[in-house]
């Protein structure tokens, strides 16, 4: 029976918030439809909206969906052969399809930089750009990953074995500076922080089953005008999933 249903899974990440991230703040999401076999279509749906209290994801359907559909998406296969993914605006999320050739493992890989700035002039605060990356992973049979590289701004990617996560975080190419912190929201939302070590990893046990959301942020120091508001600094921000079963 568990061969007939389809693996789903969610990569959620906050892109920007209205209010801070918790159970009931909106933000963005992948769900990932696939069989995990060769020659079988997968389905990436970004979407856009809520968790109630239930731990239940609801789809919004509204301007900030509309602003995902500025992400860049592609797939890169274990062999570094990149593909470019389309996205396809739906009722209720945007639609990017593949079609997995070979075993191994696949890195979803996306970037955002055509966000509005975050104005809290109103309240006093300073405008920030933000900047959103994606790193994901999906397996098809035998998997050889000791040959995975950054290839993003920033990256993450991670590591499980005996019950522990190990995190391995990446800024331009390289591992991120000792002491850099990470967040990582667990499938409950509860949030902990990580702290990278001289090797630029950092471990945590997962304490449940379910998804959970790594995080790695860097504010850039320059200021600008984009779009007709003027802005203090660039937020970069990197959200990978790990599913943990």
């Amino acid at each position: 029976m568990k061969n007939k249903i389809l693996i789903r899974f969610y990569i959620t990440f906050c892109l920007y918030l209205i209010c801070s991230f918790s159970a009931h703040a909106s933000a963005y999401w992948i769900d990932v439809k696939g069989s995990n076999k060769i020659n079988e279509p997968v389905n990436i749906e970004l979407c856009y909206g809520s968790m109630d209290e239930y731990g239940v994801r609801h789809r919004d359907t509204g301007k900030e969906l509309q602003l995902a559909g500025d992400f860049r998406m592609r797939i890169v296969d274990s062999k570094g052969i990149e593909q470019e993914l389309q996205l396809v605006k739906q009722k209720d999320c945007w639609l990017a399809t593949f079609i997995p050739k070979n075993e191994g493992q696949y890195r979803i890989i996306g970037i955002n930089d055509k966000h509005p700035v975050v104005d809290r002039s109103a309240s006093g605060g300073e405008n920030i750009l933000p900047i959103d990356y994606i790193s994901a992973f999906y397996n098809v049979g035998h998997l050889n990953t000791s040959q995975i590289n950054p290839m993003q701004k920033l990256d993450l990617m991670t590591i499980s074995e005996n019950g522990k996560i190990t995190v391995k975080a990446f800024f331009d190419g390289k591992p991120s500076k000792p002491g850099t912190k990470l967040r990582v929201f667990n499938p409950e939302n509860w949030e902990k922080e990580i702290v990278l070590n001289k090797d630029g990893e950092a471990t945590f046990y997962p304490t449940m089953k379910g998804l959970y959301i790594i995080r790695q942020d860097w504010v850039e120091p320059v200021s600008g005008i984009y779009q007709n508001v003027a802005f203090k600094s660039k937020r970069h921000r990197c959200n990978l999933f790990v599913l943990h079963q």
